[in-house]
């Protein structure tokens, strides 16, 4: 599978605490493997290092990596004013139900929330949601409302408990090429031109 470039030359992952962050190392190597002058930086939520350890993240990683906590002694001094280090872009990936809701909610009770909510830099969202209902979807129509955040394309895969088919968004090629998106409009808006 290819991993379509990042038109940059520096990301960051925010990875959740769903089972899919076991995979997160995988989709870094591959990342930097096609693209080895690309700088990505890590911060980890405490829940995601159930199934992926810091350590494996800083060995593929090349760039920052935190545990997303205000007392992580690794966290960047830049988190709280949306950026770390020199990431054109963040991505949520796996983004769990209960983040998709904290950031729709506004909170910023993680130093990784908080950067979140400030940034004005492209945001995508690659979900791993459980379900859907009326609630859960409202939390992405109100993500939606703000210009640099975007959804990874959904893909089919499989359920890690049943096996059954699913449509998710963990999907890093397809989030990548979202951010690319959201970074050329948002550049020709500042410019003052359409983007159609």
């Amino acid at each position: 599978m290819n991993v379509e470039r990042f038109e940059g030359a520096e990301l960051h992952l925010h990875v959740t605490g769903s089972i899919s962050a076991a995979l997160v190392p995988w989709w870094i190597h591959r990342l930097r493997q096609l693209h080895p002058e690309l700088v990505v930086n890590v911060s980890a939520a405490r829940s995601a290092t159930r199934f992926v350890t810091v350590r494996a993240l800083r060995h593929l990683a090349g760039g920052q990596v935190w545990v997303d906590s205000w007392d992580d002694p690794h966290l960047p001094s830049e988190a709280d004013s949306g950026r770390t280090g020199a990431s054109e872009c963040f991505i949520v990936f796996p983004a769990t139900l209960d983040t998709l809701m904290r950031l729709a909610q506004g909170r910023a009770d993680s130093p990784a929330l908080m950067m979140l909510q400030v940034t004005d830099r492209p945001i995508v969202i690659a979900d791993t949601l459980p379900g859907s209902n009326e609630i859960v979807e409202s939390n992405p129509k109100t993500l939606r409302l703000r210009s640099n955040v975007g959804f990874a394309p959904r893909v089919t895969g499989a359920r890690a408990n049943s096996r059954t088919e699913a449509k998710v968004g963990f999907n890093l090629p397809g989030a990548i090429a979202v951010a690319n998106a959201i970074a050329v409009a948002n550049e020709m808006v500042r410019k003052g031109l359409s983007h159609e």
